[in-house]
Formats: structure tokens, sequence, C-alpha cells
């Protein structure tokens, strides 16, 4: 209201809309409103519509807001959940920016969103999952995210979703096999994050997918040969032209078929525990030809170094140019990045001390850092006549770290015992390489599945007799309790699934609930440790009164008669229900992997393209992450195939000392105690054989030694 001389000028009020306060909620303290007096709009007091704010459009018709895009705008903010009353937004694009906090379910909720772009800031917590049936594109990428990928992901977005990112978050659990449901998916981008498991073999049914990115994660298990297959109607075959799978524990073989991937332009393997060789059929000139960009046409090479480096060669990169391994080392495995591995005993327990002593020297001391000290006089170690060891025993030391891959290339180590230990990580498939007649891991704090190639490991715990492996002779898998932590021979040496959330360790020997968890209902309630033992303890006080009484009947009648009595069928017997759901999914035997019936049983990142493809490109590799990060895996007789499996990983550790320097000190060492001066060369025993009577003094393996022609067996089910 103005006065003007004796008259009232009455001004239009300014509209305050609902839209106005829920844009407005994203200016935030003095950043906030610093970064407001830069842009147009966005300011309570602005002259502008919000229709006309900088980043804001909106529908013409009814002038609701149906898109936001601020980006590479220095916004220090939170994602404000009142953004959850924008109904009509259709474009959410926060990328570049400085957003903190976590995403709000509300706007996760929005029914109409097409487009959710959030890259590249500080975002952390879970990735809630996406209401909208409508969404085409969601980026999450280069965040600080947590938690595990929504299970029904695929199931809401099955005909829209064309991208999905998530690379470079701290995203741990499995990949979900609902990703196979999203028939328009044309990038998959799930890589630098801490996913464990199998690689899902339903992934080569997206007829869509060109862009598959899972590298640096924890994935085990083979590479599906699925992925090569054609689209629906035979329309060009598979569109897929880059593929990730570095700096996982992936093991196997590299499937021949990948060879039928036409339009295949980048395959990267190098840094997994893959064996055998590079098939023929997939080395071509043009295959992750921008590595070899500057040289000369004319060179000398082998076409498959482009793929992987051979068995016993190691490159910077685990690609061409490749080196061979001295005759002090050795590697098994295809694509080897940094060294190759010593096969020095002492030098492998040195490793082994320094990965599992992170919080400081084992529990009552230890002898293993000492430089005088003989290994075989190691505290828990034995050796036989040569020095050669064949036990190492410290269950119960407060061991604390990882497991290092070194340990599976002690040739003559039979006993492992590990147990009640705080080691964490992965369970390392290099224990395959020992000729390992006892393992025991339980009671630690390892995650992720039993190896597959473990699972399939002759001799190890039992395993294979009969023509029976079984992951859970190994361990309990996560989600399940024994008495010993593994399945045994005895009765009731079974692995029994927990109720409670947080039995999410391999080996596990209690847990607070026993029993499956309701579905329907968090709240329900399972038998607790101390109920189950007094249940079990009362049935079986019944069970003996029962054949007391009938024993002692039947001994009454046979005199009476004179003559026996029959014999029946056989006694009743407690037997463990083996086609349990695991509500984990994180298990090896026998759980199924949903809710039915068990059937029988060197990171390479681009920049992104344009926000409709983000294609990225290969022309640079970045450092590795620190850790490197499943699929429930079932295994039993031999012969038939499981199409859902699992597998396991482990952590590298450089050697604090020279190697040269230290190997030299070592030789000069065990020759002094007449040590054997025989230089082991490593294959993978076949678990098919007869298992043979192992000795002491000699090595396990007299067949050919040579990884290169180690196959990977169909994984069997129950």
């Amino acid at each position: 209201i103005h006065l003007r001389s004796s008259h009232l000028v009455i001004l239009p009020k300014k509209t305050f809309t609902m839209s106005t306060q829920e844009l407005l909620a994203l200016v935030q303290g003095v950043e906030g409103k610093d970064w407001a007096s830069r842009r147009r709009g966005w300011s309570s007091q602005a002259e502008e519509p919000v229709c006309m704010w900088d980043g804001i459009i909106c529908d013409p018709s009814d002038n609701s807001i149906t898109s936001i895009r601020i980006q590479s705008a220095d916004l220090y903010a939170t994602i404000p959940t009142e953004w959850g009353q924008l109904k009509s937004l259709r474009t959410l694009v926060l990328r570049e920016n400085l957003l903190y906090g976590t995403i709000p379910p509300e706007v996760a909720a929005l029914p109409n969103l097409q487009t959710f772009d959030v890259a590249e800031n500080d975002l952390s917590g879970p990735l809630p999952p996406f209401a909208s049936m409508s969404l085409g594109v969601m980026d999450s990428s280069r965040n600080k995210l947590s938690g595990s990928l929504p299970s029904t992901i695929g199931e809401n977005h099955a005909l829209t979703l064309t991208l999905f990112d998530v690379m470079d978050n701290d995203l741990t659990g499995t990949i979900p096999s609902s990703f196979s449901k999203m028939r328009n998916l044309g990038t998959l981008s799930l890589g630098s994050n801490n996913l464990w498991g199998l690689i899902p073999p339903s992934l080569g049914s997206l007829p869509m997918l060109q862009y598959l990115y899972l590298d640096n994660n924890n994935l085990v298990g083979p590479i599906p040969p699925s992925l090569a297959r054609f689209r629906s109607g035979g329309i060009d075959g598979s569109l897929l032209s880059e593929v990730w799978f570095q700096e996982n524990m992936l093991s196997g073989t590299i499937p021949t078929a990948l060879a039928d991937l036409k339009k295949l332009v980048n395959f990267y393997v190098d840094g997994n525990k893959l064996t055998g060789k590079v098939p023929k059929d997939l080395c071509s000139e043009t295959l992750n030809s921008d590595f070899f960009s500057n040289i000369p046409a004319d060179a000398q090479r082998d076409l498959c170094d482009s793929v992987a480096c051979p068995v016993n060669e190691v490159a910077f990169e685990g690609v061409y140019p490749c080196s061979p391994c001295d005759s002090l080392h050795y590697n098994p495995y295809l694509g080897r990045t940094g060294e190759c591995i010593a096969l020095n005993q002492r030098l492998i327990m040195e490793k082994f001390y320094q990965a599992t002593s992170k919080l400081g020297p084992w529990d009552g001391g230890s002898n293993w850092n000492h430089d005088e000290t003989f290994l075989c006089d190691f505290d828990g170690v034995t050796c036989d006549g040569n020095n050669n060891v064949i036990e190492i025993k410290l269950d119960g030391r407060g061991l604390s770290g990882t497991i290092p891959e070194e340990l599976g290339f002690l040739e003559y180590l039979e006993i492992l015992d590990l147990s009640d230990n705080d080691l964490t990580g992965f369970l390392p498939s290099d224990l395959r390489w020992a000729p390992l007649r006892h393992l025991d891991v339980s009671g630690t704090k390892l995650k992720g599945i039993v190896p597959p190639m473990l699972c399939l490991k002759q001799g190890v715990n039992g395993n294979g007799i009969n023509g029976d492996y079984n992951c859970e002779r190994i361990s309990c898998p996560a989600g399940s309790f024994g008495p010993s932590g593994k399945r045994g021979s005895a009765p009731g040496e079974q692995c029994i699934p927990c109720a409670d959330n947080d039995a999410t360790y391999l080996g596990m020997k209690q847990c607070k609930r026993v029993g499956i968890r309701d579905q329907s209902s968090e709240s329900h309630g399972g038998l607790g440790v101390s109920g189950l033992a007094g249940t079990i303890v009362a049935i079986s006080g019944v069970m003996i009164a029962a054949v007391l009484f009938v024993v002692l009947r039947a001994h009454r009648r046979k005199y009476a008669s004179r003559r026996a009595l029959p014999q029946g069928e056989g006694d009743d017997e407690i037997v463990f229900d083996k086609s349990v759901y695991n509500q984990t999914g994180v298990s090896s035997l026998p759980y199924a992997d949903g809710p039915r019936r068990p059937s029988g049983g060197s990171s390479r990142k681009g920049t992104w393209k344009d926000l409709a493809t983000r294609v990225p490109s290969s022309s640079y590799r970045d450092e590795p992450p620190n850790q490197k990060s499943a699929e429930p895996f079932s295994i039993g007789h031999v012969g038939d195939s499981d199409d859902e499996n699992d597998d396991d990983d482990d952590e590298r550790y450089e050697d604090e000392e020279s190697i040269s320097s230290a190997l030299d000190k070592e030789v000069r060492r065990q020759q002094s105690h007449g040590a054997s001066k025989k230089t082991p060369v490593w294959e993978y025993p076949d678990p098919l054989e007869e298992e043979d009577a192992r000795s002491v003094s000699s090595s396990a393996w007299d067949v050919e030694k040579d990884s290169k022609k180690e196959v990977w067996l169909d994984v069997p089910k129950i």
C-alpha cells in the first residue's frame, strides 16, 4: 500500500504457491542462500513466477512442475523430502553438485518420474526402490550409497528402464536376478562397488543390452556363456559391445561362446581367477584395440594378449605386454595384474601373518614375525620330514584381517584351522590349489559364499564322497548355523536356518533366533537357541523312554512266544528339511534361491556421453578401489547342472620387503635345515578322480601340472 497525495493505491498481492514452498526447501543455510542469490528466482521475494526460475520447466496447461535440472552448480544441500509432493515431476537432474544426505523415499515414490540423475555427488545411505512405472534413466553413480540393491528392481521397470548406473558407490550384496526382466535395458553399470556372488546367467536374456559394467567388485564363479545368446527372433544376434568384468574373483574358463558376440568391441577380464586359455576365436585386431593404438601395425604380438596375459605370465594391467614369471614364482591365472605369486614357504607364511594381524599381534603372542625362527617352529605349524608345511592350526588366536590368496600355494598343506578368529573379507578360491583334507573357518566374520571351485574340491572335510559335492561341507552358508559351523557326516551335524537378520557370516555356530523368517511379517518370532536346546532335550528324553519301553516289551514277547520279533523298516529319525527357503539369499546348499522347491536339490572408466545413451569411453583406467566385491550357489551330485551359483574372492597384499633379498635369505635358511630344494609347479586336481592316499613327504599332484588345461565343470545341483 502506497500513499500518493490523498489517494490510496493498492498493488497486486504476490502469490506464494505450494510449489514455491516445496522448491525453496532446496535453499538451505548460508551456502544455499549464496547459491540462490546467483540464480534467477529461488527466493520467496522473486518477481518471476516459479516456471521462470532457473532449472524449472512447467507444463503449460496447468503450470505444474515437470522438470528440475540443476547440474554442475556447486549446490550444497540435501534433496528435500518436500519434493515428494511434486506429483507431476518427470525429470530430476542434480548431477555434479555437492549434495549430501540420503535419497528421500518420498522422492523415489514420485509416480511419474522418468529421469532420475544425481551422479557425482556425496549422497549416502541405501538406494530406495522407485515407484514410477515410467522410469527410463536411473543414474546414482559416483556417490557413497550403501546397502544392497532392491531385489524387485527389475519388476517395477520391466519395459521402461534403458539405463541403470550405480557405479563407484559402496553397495553390497548380490546382483538381483530381476534385472533380467528389463526388456529395454541398454546400459547396466554396477562397477566399483562391493557386490558379491555370481553373475546372473539371466542377464544374457536382455535383448537390448549393449553395455555391461560389473568391474571392481567381489563377483565369483564362471562367466555365463548365456551372455552370447541371440536376440529373440535371431535378428543380428546379441547387441553387447562392451563387457567389463575386470578386477573380480571370477573363476573357470572364458567361454568360447563369447566369440559369437559380433558387436563386441571391449572385453576386459584381467585381475580375476580365470584359468585355461583365451579362446582363439575371441582374439582379433579389433577387440580392445584402443589399448594398442600406439603399437606399430607390423609389431609381433599374440592377439589373445589383448584380452588377457596367459598363465604363468603377468602384466601391469593384465594385458599386453606380458612378462613370464621366474622360476621362484608362479601364476595359474589368466590376466594376472601386478606380480606373480612367490612359491617360497616362508614368504607365504610372512604374507599370511601380515594379512591376519591388522589389529595387532595374535592372542598369546607369536613367533611368526621373528626372523631367527625356522618356519617349522612357528606356533601352530607342523611340517613333514622334508620341512614342508602340512598343518596350520590357529583356532581362537585373535587373528584379524583377511585370508591372503598366497596361502593356497602351500603345496603340501593338508590341515588349515582358522576357526574362531576375527577374520573378515571372503573365503579365497585359491585354497583349491592346496591338497587340503581339513578346512575350518567357522566362527569368523567371512562374508559371501563358499567359492564354487572349493565346493568341487575332492576330499576336503569328506567332500565328494560317493560323488556328493556339497558347499556346506566347507562352511555353513550365511543365514544358517551348525554345531561345527559346517555340515558333517554324523546325525545332527547339519546347517540350520537362522531367523535373525544379522546372521550374515559364513560358518556360524549359533544364531539368536532359529527358524525361517516369515516374509509377511518381520515381527514373526523364532525359536531361541536355548529354547531349541530345551526342545531337543525333551524330545530326546521322550524318544529314549519310548525305545526302552519297546525293547523291554519285545524282550518279554520274545521269550514268551519262543521266537524273535520280525525286524521293521527302521526307526524314525530327525530329518532336516533340505528344501527350506533361505531368506538371506546368499547361501550355498541346500537352500533355494526363492520361495520355490530347489531344482533337484584395473578399472576402466570413461566419460559419459549424452544422458540418453550414456555410453562410457574406455580410453583410460583409474586406480582400482581398495576392495573388490551374490547369488545363492547350490551344488550336490556331480552330473547335474544349476543355473544360479555363487562364489568367492580375496584381497592382495604387497610385500613389505624386497622379494629377491628375502628369497636369498630363505634359501640359505632352508638349505641349512636340509629343506627340499624342489620348486613346485601347480595344477588343479580333478575333483572326480578317486582320492589317492596322501603322503606328507611327497606332492599330492602327480598328474600334469598345467592350469591352462583346467576346465570349468558344470556346477551340479542337489
